[in-house]
């Protein structure tokens, strides 16, 4: 779990949360082949992370104050 964990933070590390929410994580996952060497609890445990990531990256949106 530990190199799926790199991975996600390789993907997602250092953006701001406009530029999280547009990242496709599955469509990345799916280019390096990664889904289909993912056992399903694994690949769900993935999705789990991403989906997180995502939520907390909106979140963060919501409370940020308006530009311009």
């Amino acid at each position: 779990m530990r190199g799926l964990i790199a991975i996600l933070f390789s993907l997602y590390s250092g953006k701001p949360a406009d530029e999280i929410l547009k990242i496709d994580a599955d469509e990345m996952l799916t280019r390096l082949h990664l889904t289909e060497h993912l056992t399903p609890q694994r690949s769900n445990g993935l999705s789990a992370m991403v989906r997180r990531i995502r939520a907390d990256a909106s979140t963060a949106l919501e409370g940020s104050p308006a530009v311009g």
